[in-house]
């Protein structure tokens, strides 16, 4: 594990441990690369280090939630697909290493993905009155 006293920066792209979840669910787990997309220490004081984490996959899906990563961007050693649609928070204690960082251009479809699936699009009127946003879930 790295030192507590290591920073982190938006756009890099660290190695974690994401554990298993009970129950077992879809999400990614075990040693990792992940983006960092978020980090709350830089808005205001939290009483713990957490960051928000896009996981990493070398499995191919299309579309804006699934953006490519080539290999050697960033340090990693394979392509890559970013999975948006699981970004989280985890504890920086789970960091057992870093690859390198992602310049802003590599940044963009990171964050494109993360704005639309937020609903953060400025050519769309978002009526929160209407049941329209809702999935059910089974």
């Amino acid at each position: 594990m790295m030192s507590p006293s290591v920073q982190f920066n938006i756009g890099e792209i660290l190695w974690v441990d994401l554990p298993q979840r009970i129950p077992p669910g879809h999400e990614q787990l075990g040693r990792r690369p992940v983006i960092v997309v978020g980090i709350p220490q830089l808005v205001q004081p939290v009483p713990y280090r957490m960051f928000l984490v896009v996981p990493l996959t070398r499995t191919r899906f299309q579309g804006p939630l699934f953006p490519l990563i080539p290999a050697d961007i960033g340090g990693l050693p394979a392509d890559s697909t970013a999975l948006i649609y699981q970004v989280g928070a985890i504890d920086a204690r789970r960091v057992v290493g870093s690859l390198g960082n992602l310049s802003s251009a590599e940044m963009a479809p990171i964050w494109t993905g993360l704005r639309l699936m937020f609903g953060f699009r400025e050519d769309v009127e978002y009526d929160n009155d209407q049941d329209n946003d809702t999935i059910e879930v089974s």
